[in-house]
C-alpha cells in the first residue's frame, strides 16, 4: 500500500524547540514508520521546507519526508499556511509525480493538511482520510480570536475536509462526538484510534538520581514535570498559579516538591518571549525561585530520563486534544496529572494511575497536586499502573495495526 501523508506546517523530524513541533510531528513520525514495520506499507510524508533543512530524509524503511519549497521562505506560522497551499501542492506534483500517481490514498493532517489532501485526492481520484489533530471550534472557545489566529478560515476548511473525506479518524471518543456535534458528521465514518508511544523507547531509563542531583533535589524531595513548546495554549501560567497553594499544601504535612517547566531556547520568537516572560513574571510575583526550574530545550534521551526521574508529570492545557506526552510519561512509568477537557480522561484513569482537573481553578489544581504528590507509595503504584496501560493500550504497533484497518475498509469501499 502507498500512502501519502499530507502535512504542510508540521514536519515529523522536526527537532524539539523548533516552532509548531511538538505531538503532532511525533505522532506522524511514529505512525509512518509504524506502517511501514506492521503492513510494508510504503509512507512519504509531504511537509513545507524552511529553515535550509534538508529536501529528502528517510524516517525507517519504508517512510520518508520530501521537503517541499513554496512562494516563501522561513517558518510560517499553520494559522498563515493557507496562501501556500496551492504551491505546495503544484510542488508535490513537480517533485515526485510519478511515486504519487501510484498513491493508494492521501491521509491530510490538520486542516492545512487536510486541504491539500483534499486537492490531491481531488486531482488523482484517491480516497481521503482525514485526523484533526485540534478542532478549530473547540479550541476558539478556549482560546479566542486575537486577530491572527484566523478560526473562520480555518472551522470553514475543516467543514468542507470532514464532508469530503472518505474517514475520519478521531483521537477519542471525545472527538468523534464534537465532529458529529459541532461539525455534522456522520458517525459512521469516524474510527475511533488512540496516539501511541513506542514503548520500546520510552521506558524507565538512566539513574534517576543523576537528573535529582542536577537540579538540587533533597532525597525525599518529590520532582514534578512538564514540557512542551512555550506557547500560551500550554497552561504553563495556570501551573505556576497553582504551585504555591500546592506547596503551601505540601508544606504543612512535612512534604517538599520542586517544579520543572520548560524554558526555551537560547533564540525565542516574539510568541514564545511573551509566554517565558509571563513565566518569570508569575515565579517572581509568588516567591517561587526556590521551588520552580525553568530548563532548557532538552534532547531525546534527557527528556526520558527526565519522564524516569519525576515522580508527576503535569499536563496544564486548558484544552488538549489528545496529549501524548502524558503517553510518553506513563510509558515510563510516571503518573500524570492532567486536563479533564478533551482527550486526556481517555488516557488518565483518576486513582489508577493519575488525576484528572480543571486547570483553570487554581484551587482545585493545587488540592489535586498535593493530594497526589504527599503519598511517594501512591505515587509508584501509580506509575506501575501506568506503564502497564502504555504497553497494553498505547504501543504503536497496535495503534499502527488499527489505522491500517481503516484504510483496507477505505480501499475496499472505493470506487472504480
Amino acid at each position: 500500500m502507498r500512502i501519502g501523508f499530507v502535512s504542510p506546517h508540521s514536519d515529523p523530524l522536526a527537532e524539539p524547540g523548533e516552532p509548531d513541533s511538538g505531538g503532532q510531528c511525533v505522532y506522524e513520525e511514529r505512525l509512518s514508520a509504524s506502517l511501514a514495520e506492521v503492513g510494508a506499507d510504503e509512507v512519504r510524508t509531504y511537509t513545507r521546507r524552511w529553515g535550509g533543512k534538508e529536501a529528502h530524509r528517510g524516517i525507517a524503511e519504508g517512510a520518508e519526508v520530501l521537503r517541499l519549497d513554496t512562494g516563501s521562505e522561513g517558518f510560517l506560522r499553520k494559522e498563515d499556511m493557507a496562501p501556500e497551499l496551492p504551491g505546495f501542492i503544484e510542488e508535490m506534483w513537480r517533485r515526485d509525480g510519478d511515486w504519487l500517481g501510484k498513491t493508494d490514498l492521501f491521509h491530510g493532517h490538520y486542516w492545512d493538511g487536510g486541504a491539500a489532501a483534499l486537492m490531491a485526492s481531488l486531482r488523482t481520484g484517491r480516497p481521503l482520510v482525514f485526523t484533526a489533530h485540534s478542532l478549530g471550534r473547540e479550541k476558539r472557545d478556549r482560546v479566542p480570536e486575537d486577530g491572527t489566529l484566523n478560526y473562520a478560515l480555518r472551522i470553514g476548511n475543516e467543514h468542507r475536509i470532514m464532508g469530503a473525506a472518505d474517514a475520519i479518524i478521531a483521537l477519542t471518543e471525545v472527538e468523534k462526538g464534537i465532529l458529529e456535534r459541532r461539525y455534522g458528521v456522520d458517525p459512521g465514518k469516524v474510527a475511533v484510534v488512540p496516539g501511541g508511544v513506542d514503548t520500546a523507547i520510552y521506558r524507565p531509563t538512566a539513574d534517576p538520581a543523576e537528573i535529582r542531583t542536577r537540579h538540587g533535589l533533597a532525597e525525599d524531595e518529590r520532582l514534578v514535570f512538564t514540557t512542551g513548546r512555550l506557547d500560551p495554549r500550554k497552561g504553563y501560567d495556570l501551573f505556576l498559579q497553582a504551585i504555591p497553594e500546592a506547596a503551601r499544601r505540601l508544606k504543612a504535612e512535612g512534604v517538599h516538591a520542586r517544579f520543572l517547566l520548560p524554558g526555551g531556547g537560547p533564540e525565542l520568537n516574539a510568541l514564545e518571549r511573551q509566554v517565558r516572560d509571563r513565566m518569570e513574571a508569575l515565579i517572581a510575583e509568588h516567591d517561587l525561585q526556590d521551588r520552580v526550574v525553568l530548563f532548557p530545550h532538552l534532547n531525546f534521551d534527557e527528556l526520558v530520563a527526565h519522564y524516569t526521574a519525576a515522580d508527576l508529570y503535569v499536563l496544564p492545557s486548558p484544552y488538549e486534544p489528545f496529549g501524548l506526552v502524558a503517553v510518553e510519561a506513563m510509558a515510563c512509568a510516571t503518573p500524570v496529572l492532567a486536563t479533564q477537557h478533551g482527550g486526556p480522561p481517555e488516557i488518565v484513569t483518576p486513582g489508577t494511575d493519575g488525576d484528572l482537573v480543571d486547570p483553570t481553578d487554581p484551587e482545585g489544581f493545587a488540592r489535586a497536586l498535593a493530594e497526589l504528590l504527599r503519598d511517594r507509595r501512591q505515587l509508584a503504584r501509580m506509575g506501575e499502573n501506568a506503564q502497564r496501560k502504555a504497553r497494553e493500550v498505547f504501543d504503536w504497533r497496535a495503534v499502527a495495526g488499527k489505522i491500517r484497518e481503516v484504510y483496507a475498509l477505505v480501499l475496499e469501499n472505493a470506487p472504480g
